[in-house]
Formats: C-alpha cells, sequence, structure tokens
C-alpha cells in the first residue's frame, strides 16, 4: 500500500512539475511577445507620468516603474494563455523575428504617434459631426 501511495505521489508530483515548468515556458515566451509588442507603448505612455516627478528623484522612479512592468507583463500573460496556444505564441514571435517583424517592431512607436495626431484631428471632426445632430 505504502509503494502504491508513494508511486501515485510521483506520478501526480511529475505532472505538476511537468505542468509547471509548461506554464512557465508560457509564460516567459507570453511575456517577450509582450515587451515586443508594447514595451515601447508602455514607456512613450509613461513619459508623462515620469516626467512628474521631480528630477533628482526620476532615476529612481524609472527603476521602480520598469520592476512594476514586470508584474503587469505577468498578469497581462495569463490573457494571452486564455487566447492563444504556446504554439501559436511561437509562431508569432517567429513572425516578429523576420526582418518584417523586426520592422513592425521598430516602427510601431513612431506609427503609433501619427495614429494619435490622425485621431485627434478626426475627433475634432467628429464634434463638428455630432454638433449638427444635437441641436
Amino acid at each position: 500500500m505504502k509503494k502504491l501511495v508513494f508511486i501515485l505521489f510521483v506520478i501526480l508530483g511529475t505532472s505538476a512539475f511537468a505542468q509547471e515548468t509548461e506554464g512557465d515556458s508560457f509564460q516567459k515566451k507570453a511575456v517577450k511577445l509582450i515587451e515586443l509588442t508594447s514595451g515601447q507603448q508602455f514607456e512613450i505612455i509613461s513619459e508623462p507620468i515620469v516626467n512628474q516627478i521631480p528630477e533628482e528623484n526620476r532615476e529612481a522612479f524609472k527603476k521602480d516603474l520598469k520592476e512594476s512592468l514586470k508584474g503587469l507583463y505577468v498578469k497581462l500573460a495569463e490573457i494571452y494563455r486564455e487566447e492563444f496556444t504556446e504554439a501559436e505564441i511561437d509562431e508569432i514571435l517567429a513572425f516578429y523575428d523576420t526582418p518584417v517583424g523586426k520592422k513592425m517592431v521598430a516602427t510601431t512607436p513612431k506609427v503609433m504617434e501619427k495614429a494619435m495626431t490622425v485621431g485627434q484631428q478626426w475627433g475634432m471632426e467628429l464634434q463638428s459631426i455630432m454638433a449638427k445632430y444635437m441641436q
């Protein structure tokens, strides 16, 4: 009986370890994808926040901010786990390792900045359109 309990313990423990290892692998890949696709956007978005911190404290704040992003990325990785398989994450990462994928990562901040300007202009136009119907 003790041998059976021991064998079950080993099997269940090994299974749990395998799932945990797979989870860690998925999480690392998902975090890498988030860093590739969103890391620069988080930096751009956080710039006005950083500028509110007194200059003598900015470097320390940036360090804490960067550290806090790690926790955010881990939480976001769980969302990716709900929507993608690990194989799909592998394929997406493979794309970002191609020349066009690297270009996309490099140019996304510039594209986002230009898109925000276009969006603001559209928002002003939309206000004019809305005004016609608000009377």
